[in-house]
């Protein structure tokens, strides 16, 4: 194996240019590998930075006689698990939704979230200015924000 080693050193140092390709090729895949494997470690290996994330509950409904799991709660519904679990210190509710997005240019239909007054304030989150809407403000017949 160092009789292998050293030919490989000794033709590496007759090609110059193809050490140099091989090199450069070399680093962009360990920076490359570096990127990727750094997004899936921040973005799904690494818990979420919530407020005691092993508190936080999603509820969801099956309805086994239609073959249908995983169907969001309606709001209807939300507002009776509000009205009665008392074992909860808070409940939030939330909903994919797209948005557009208009400025000075042509709209951009972007995708969010429709929330609650309690999610992000049960999710640890602070405003950066200002305060969250409080749950009066958030009921039906309110102007918009």
């Amino acid at each position: 194996m160092l009789k292998d080693i050293r030919f490989a050193s000794r033709q590496l140092v007759k090609q110059p240019a193809f050490t140099s390709i091989a090199v450069v090729t070399i680093a962009l895949a360990i920076g490359a590998t570096t990127a990727v494997l750094s997004l899936v470690n921040g973005l799904m290996v690494r818990p979420l930075s919530y407020r005691e994330p092993q508190q936080l509950v999603l509820l969801l409904q099956h309805f086994k006689s239609q073959n249908l799991e995983r169907i969001p709660v309606s709001p209807p519904e939300f507002k009776d698990y509000e009205a009665r679990a008392h074992s909860f210190e808070k409940l939030g509710a939330f909903r994919y939704t797209n948005f557009n997005l208009a400025g000075e240019d042509r709209p951009e239909r972007i995708s969010g979230a429709t929330v609650t007054a309690d999610v992000l304030p049960l999710l640890g989150v602070s405003p950066i200015r200002g305060r969250f809407f409080q749950p009066e403000e958030c009921s039906l017949g309110r102007d918009d924000a």
